[in-house]
């Protein structure tokens, strides 16, 4: 959207002249780093609000309006505005820096995926049939702050090229989401060092993908999620692997706030748990936190406790490790849950329905 087509519209939102500000990317920097009050593509010092619109290398364009003259209504709606011109002008420099082809095949998955359409083969028009008829390792990346310098094609592409030895396809999305392909030959050297079957196959996916994250995460300051799945023939198989992670990212953000890879093998529970119904979610919930005291599943003591044990496959004493405490402290922790709930993790019994309840209470109390 052109500059001075979004400002005419911003000010007809709020009622008044809302001025184009800009300012050195350091400064930006600096006023927006341990901010509380941080969205996609504004923040509030004070008594103003700050709301990003092209950032740089170098510089910063914003608008700045007085927090008493915006309704919350208000803001929400600037913001909208923005991010919307934003992904307009994503597909454009994309057209402008990549390659057509890369950039067309984005858009035909964004059309299936809008039409619900499953299980559908690239078609031959694309002129990539040779390329993605080749075994490929299909990553998807999700970059979701705005109000830090912009991922380009042209700079992540060089980016891809360099960690995959050239091997690679990139593809832009809508949302700040872009598809990576990687040769299968990615995965050969780690093979060499790791026994064959399924396990030692995800070991290796996770590899790749906790170094690719640490790789992007490096060269830009912001918040990205990353996914992978098995490696696929993407001529046929494309549309439903990115499927599967685009689900997985959005699961792994509900579930698992603190971790940014997600991986599909291992959110299958809560894949399940998603797809209960709300009002038999609230019904369990109500029947296994009621019997006992509400702060049990509530207080962050308790809950990281739990989801450590858990992730430890309930080790005991390698939970108590991971949190620094004696292992006698954790035992009084789980002896006191079971006094409040009467579930003793240290079951297998219990411990399910402990899990399970933890995975509801998440997606319920974001409802």
């Amino acid at each position: 959207m052109d500059m001075n087509l979004l400002q005419t519209r911003l000010e007809d939102i709020v009622g008044f002249k809302i001025e184009l500000k800009t300012m050195s990317i350091q400064e930006w920097q600096i006023k927006i780093q341990d901010n509380k009050e941080l969205s996609d593509s504004s923040f509030c010092i004070e008594d103003r609000i700050y709301f990003a619109f092209q950032i740089t290398s170098s510089d910063v364009q914003y608008f700045e309006v007085g927090i008493t003259q915006l309704s919350n209504m208000e803001r929400k709606l600037i913001e909208l505005l923005i991010m919307t011109s934003l992904s307009v002008s994503e597909v454009k420099q994309s057209k402008a820096e990549g390659d057509s082809r890369d950039v067309e095949l984005g858009k035909w998955l964004q059309e299936q995926w809008e039409l619900g359409n499953q299980g559908q083969e690239i078609p031959d028009s694309f002129g990539l049939r040779n390329t993605l008829s080749e075994t490929m390792v299909p990553f998807l990346l999700s970059y979701e702050n705005r109000i830090q310098p912009e991922i380009t094609y042209s700079s992540l592409n060089k980016l891809m090229k360099s960690y995959f030895d050239g091997d690679v396809v990139l593809i832009p999305l809508l949302n700040k989401e872009w598809l990576i392909l990687a040769n299968e030959n990615s995965l050969d050297g780690l093979r060499e060092e790791s026994e064959a079957g399924a396990q030692a196959e995800h070991d290796m996916l996770s590899a790749l993908c906790q170094g690719l994250y640490e790789l992007i995460s490096n060269e830009w300051v912001g918040v990205c999620h990353l996914s992978v799945t098995e490696p696929i023939i993407p001529i046929s198989s494309l549309l439903d692997a990115t499927s599967v992670m685009k689900a997985t990212i959005q699961l792994g953000r509900l579930f698992h706030v603190t971790e940014h890879i997600h991986l599909p093998w291992e959110v299958h529970l809560e894949r399940l748990i998603y797809s209960i119904p709300d009002e038999e979610r609230r019904q369990f919930l109500e029947q296994t936190i009621t019997q006992s005291n509400t702060t049990s599943f509530t207080d962050q003591e308790t809950l990281t406790t739990l989801e450590t044990f858990f992730q430890l496959d309930c080790n005991v004493s390698e939970t108590a490790k991971r949190l620094y405490i004696h292992r006698n402290t954790l035992l009084y922790r789980m002896d006191k849950l079971k006094q409040e709930t009467g579930l003793d993790v240290r079951s297998f019994k219990d411990a399910v329905l402990v899990k399970l309840t933890l995975l509801l209470y998440k997606v319920t109390k974001r409802k």
